[in-house]
């Protein structure tokens, strides 16, 4: 049955293998963000950045890969002039530019290599450079390195920069996505350092010039750059990609379904009704994120593959599941970021002390609630007395919400009858 010693797969078993890797299952929670990014890029009515944040390993890069296909398949429809342009450079139209943001080698982000990645992925390696030269001056070669400002900050280069706006609004981007977006806020330190106001007014720049929406996709790591100014606010759309919650019933029923719809495309025999029955340890192994779900399920079929094995078994699964300590460390930055997230969510007794400032009104309006089965949001005419909830939560009582909420979900893994770690052998 073991052959650890081949190099590789054979033709067969490597398709078998690639098709899985391929296979997207479709839920819930990606259903939801694919369409709401959709929306905002086909009309960005006046947003300059999409922030689209989640847990590592929830799925967000699959999701962009499958968007960046779909419309770069479909080419958004175009103006005219800009149909002229292309059949002139004969170049396709390419409506979403995806590139992965790299971590800087040195302290801050480098802007002149991103410029760098993005022309080559636009397939404009090179750019024509035109200069006026006096020919009666005594030096005709202007020095490098004279008039630079605070862009040596993030090592920029605003000839770079306009070639590339320049080569956006050739190929028709209409979309920036940029995966791995925390790399962003790498600042550098000391007298050097940037502000994370200075990247997003920086994105708002080039949008304003090339009517290009970006979208930023990371970690919850990119909760700092929410809100930092009133414009920013304004031109910017915060989008949440979270996990499957194991104390929430439809989350629970949702993931079954998913683990149910990958299992189906494993290319190996496969107990459904045995591994099924252990879908919290599937849970558990993965805290409920769909891409860390499916890595693990590719680490287990790939093991048997190779070992020359005709079924996915409970031990092969095992052997390639993360440990305890992984997950661990994974829920509670994940829970961290749904945390913080809920405190902002809370927030609306502090904006009404702002709108009503200089009025001696001591309650403050219901909020609209959205009523079973209504198309339109229904509005209570009642008012709420403030409370003391609009207060920032001490760094104590968010370890103890953490704490809490780590609580409640052991109960319920507890007390769920098929909450058993399976055995070896099982």
């Amino acid at each position: 049955m073991n052959n650890f010693g081949a190099d590789k797969l054979s033709v067969r078993d490597q398709e078998k293998l690639d098709r899985f890797k391929e296979y997207a299952v479709s839920h819930s929670q990606l259903a939801k963000i694919d369409k709401e990014l959709m929306r905002a890029i086909r009309e960005p009515a006046g947003l300059a950045h999409v922030l689209v944040y989640g847990p590592s390993g929830v799925g967000k890069t699959t999701m962009i890969r499958q968007i960046t296909r779909r419309l770069n398949e479909m080419q958004l429809p175009q103006s005219a002039a800009k149909s002229i342009a292309y059949s002139q450079d004969n170049l396709p139209p390419l409506p979403l530019l995806l590139l992965e943001t790299r971590p800087p080698d040195g302290g801050a982000f480098n802007r002149a290599d991103y410029y760098r990645t993005a022309l080559k992925l636009l397939g404009e390696p090179f750019y024509e450079r035109r200069m006026l030269v006096n020919i009666d001056s005594e030096q005709v070669w202007e020095k490098k390195g004279r008039g630079r400002t605070k862009t040596a900050q993030f090592n920029d280069s605003p000839e770079l920069r306009h070639v590339l706006e320049d080569a956006m609004s050739r190929r028709g981007v209409q979309a920036v996505i940029l995966d791995e977006a925390q790399h962003l806020m790498k600042l550098g330190s000391g007298s050097s350092a940037g502000k994370l106001l200075d990247q997003l007014d920086w994105i708002k720049s080039m949008t304003n010039v090339t009517g290009v929406v970006h979208i930023l996709i990371g970690t919850y790591e990119l909760l700092s750059f929410r809100n930092l100014s009133g414009q920013a606010s304004r031109r910017g759309l915060d989008l949440h990609f979270p996990r499957y919650l194991f104390q929430h019933e439809p989350d629970r029923q949702d993931f079954q379904g998913v683990l149910l719809a990958l299992l189906k495309q494993v290319p190996l025999s496969v107990e459904m009704e045995m591994l099924m029955q252990h879908w919290v340890y599937f849970y558990e192994r993965s805290i409920g994120c769909v891409g860390v779900l499916k890595d693990w399920l590719i680490r287990a079929v790939a093991a048997a593959l190779y070992d020359g094995s005709e079924a996915l078994t409970l031990e092969y699964l095992q052997d390639h599941a993360l440990s305890l300590a992984q997950c661990e460390r994974m829920a509670l930055d994940a829970t961290e970021g749904e945390q913080e997230l809920r405190y902002a969510e809370s927030r609306r007794e502090p904006l009404w002390r702002l709108l009503q400032a200089g009025m001696d009104a001591s309650a403050i309006p219901a909020p609209v609630e959205r009523s079973a089965g209504a198309s339109a949001p229904v509005v209570s005419a009642q008012m709420t007395s403030p409370s003391s909830s609009g207060e920032a939560p001490t760094k104590n009582t968010r370890r103890k919400r953490s704490t809490k909420t780590k609580d409640k979900g052991e109960a319920a893994l507890k007390e769920a009858e098929t909450a058993k770690t399976p055995s070896r052998g099982s």
